[in-house]
């Protein structure tokens, strides 16, 4: 009878390739017609937007814009502070080899570092250094056998395989809009000098077909009062949120992955029915990218053999990622900041941007370290007379680790940081206490490789064991396993086991002594 193969699908996605590169942008701002002249650079931020990437032969072509915000200020003007927004864009290439126009792909970006010089009073140039990271993913299906019928003493080999399946990907867009009155304590608004907004993730759920999101949007508007001195003042205030993401295939125990970018931030300010300038209208656009797995377990056949008949048997090598855990951890870094000795002291804080960066991830036992700085930008006004605004810049190293069981050193990790609050105590006009909120998510996973048995064919010989001793003694080599020394000498591991009384199949020591016994079948 010829062997019967029962045969199954495994769907896995490679990572085919992943590579880092930077992209320099360079360019010159020139500050509006309607705004006054620098007289000093207090603060120049960006963020980026990648708007196309493309896959192509051996590379990823990625394009983005960076949007800048700069703050500065302008002797013998009217306000303390001045802000103006500029963008550039750039192209740059992600060598990947191996790379092919068919395979899926994912671009991640973030800003190294901004520098920037003033040219003249209406014209700065800035250089900005883009990280990018890119990975090639190859969705493959590959047929394996489940199952082998057809021979008596047919011996399979058989291994559990975990592996983790996207299910699906996609992004979504919700536009959040709040209109907010400020309090009667508090001037009018002469003009909105900056509203920054970034969003937190309070839970997310899983339903068929859609990731629900709930969050809220946190925004710092910084505005000059219209008032005798046009003092600057800082709002603060959180907008709720609820969105979902369409993903075809997500299921309710699946696990999920969320990044969540506010992209863009509009403000207005409107009249109340005093026809006072005391509200005004936010508008911020909020981009969800959401990505669904499942983890896959599936039993296949890694080797056959039988005792009496050759076989002929094909095997592939397939290479996965197998998912290990993924878990959150909230820490809160605190730093004391000196004024430098020659910077003026601060009478009141307006406002800190904070920004974590990685330095370095480093996977232990059951734990994923992570290193890296917060990027902080304090502006102040000071206590000299003028009451002049000023900026200062303070990089605040961090160790944090998560807890993932079954991290071990070899393996793969991807961490993603988000700021939740970001806080600070005014100690006296030389020191101020910053506390950052953040939350790291880390995904570990082990890159597998292993060979899978994908067709078998029973051949026309039999095996002739009739030469052979009737007793054989084999010493245990480094490497063996009593499947191979079984497969080797035509026999199989439960004679192996009870020919020699082995209480621990798994645990044979190079040296050891392996009794092989002749045996006969007869057939009447």
């Amino acid at each position: 009878m010829a062997v019967e193969l029962m045969r199954d699908l495994l769907k896995i996605d490679q990572v085919i390739g992943e590579s880092d590169t930077q992209a320099l942008v360079e360019g010159e701002i020139l500050v509006p017609d309607v705004k006054p002249d620098i007289s000093r650079i207090l603060l120049v931020d960006g963020n980026i937007n990648i708007t196309g990437k493309e896959a192509l032969a051996e590379k990823i072509v990625v394009d983005g814009v960076v949007n800048f915000k700069i703050l500065y200020t302008s002797e013998g003007a009217e306000y303390p502070v001045y802000s103006m927004n500029a963008s550039a864009g750039f192209s740059q290439n992600i060598d990947i080899p191996g790379m092919t126009e068919n395979m899926n792909i994912d671009v991640a970006a973030d800003i190294e570092h901004i520098d920037f010089n003033i040219i003249n009073e209406r014209k700065i140039a800035v250089k900005t250094v883009v990280n990018l990271n890119g990975k090639s993913i190859e969705p493959s299906e590959v047929e394996v056998l489940r199952g082998v019928e057809g021979l008596d003493d047919l011996q399979l080999l058989r291994e559990k395989v975990s592996y983790t399946d996207l299910v699906g990907r996609n992004q979504s867009e919700t536009i959040v809009r709040e209109k907010f009155e400020i309090e009667e304590n508090l001037p009018e608004i002469a003009e909105i000098i900056k509203c920054d907004a970034y969003a937190v993730e309070k839970e997310k759920q899983l339903t068929d077909g859609k990731v629900i999101i709930s969050g809220v949007v946190k925004v710092n508007t910084l505005y000059v009062g219209d008032d005798d001195r046009n003092s600057l003042f800082l709002l603060k205030h959180e907008i709720p949120f609820t969105h979902f993401v369409e993903i075809s295939g997500a299921l309710k125990e699946m696990d999920s992955k969320i990044k969540i970018l506010v992209d863009e931030v509009y403000t207005d300010i409107k009249e109340n029915i005093d026809g006072d300038r005391r509200i005004f209208e936010i508008e911020a656009m909020v981009k969800i990218d959401a990505a669904v797995n499942s983890v896959e377990e599936k039993e296949v056949i890694i080797d056959a053999y039988s005792p009496s008949k050759e076989l002929k048997i094909d095997k592939k090598l397939v290479g996965f990622n197998q998912n290990i855990g993924q878990n959150s951890s909230n820490m809160v870094v605190k730093e004391m900041i000196d004024i430098p000795s020659d910077e003026p002291e601060i009478f009141k804080v307006f406002s800190i941007n904070a920004k974590p960066v990685i330095t370095d991830i480093n996977l232990i036992e059951d734990k994923n370290i992570i290193e890296g700085i917060i990027e902080a930008d304090v502006l102040y006004i000071s206590q000299e007379r003028e009451q002049s605004a000023y900026s200062l810049h303070q990089e605040i190293p961090f160790r944090h680790f998560v807890e993932i069981d079954g991290a071990k050193e070899n393996m793969n990790a991807e961490v993603y940081l988000h700021i939740n609050d970001v806080d600070y105590t005014l100690i006296n006009p030389e020191q101020l206490e910053l506390k950052v909120n953040l939350r790291a998510t880390c995904t570990v996973s082990k890159k597998m490789e292993i060979d899978i048995l994908v067709d078998a064919e029973e051949l026309e010989e039999s095996i002739d064991i009739s030469k052979r001793p009737s007793i054989t003694i084999y010493y245990v080599q480094p490497g063996d396993t009593l499947w191979k020394i079984a497969k080797r000498y035509h026999t199989t591991v439960d004679d192996l086991i009870q020919t020699n009384n082995i209480q621990n199949p798994d645990k044979i020591m190079p040296g050891d002594q392996i009794i092989i016994q002749k045996t006969f079948k007869y057939k009447f």
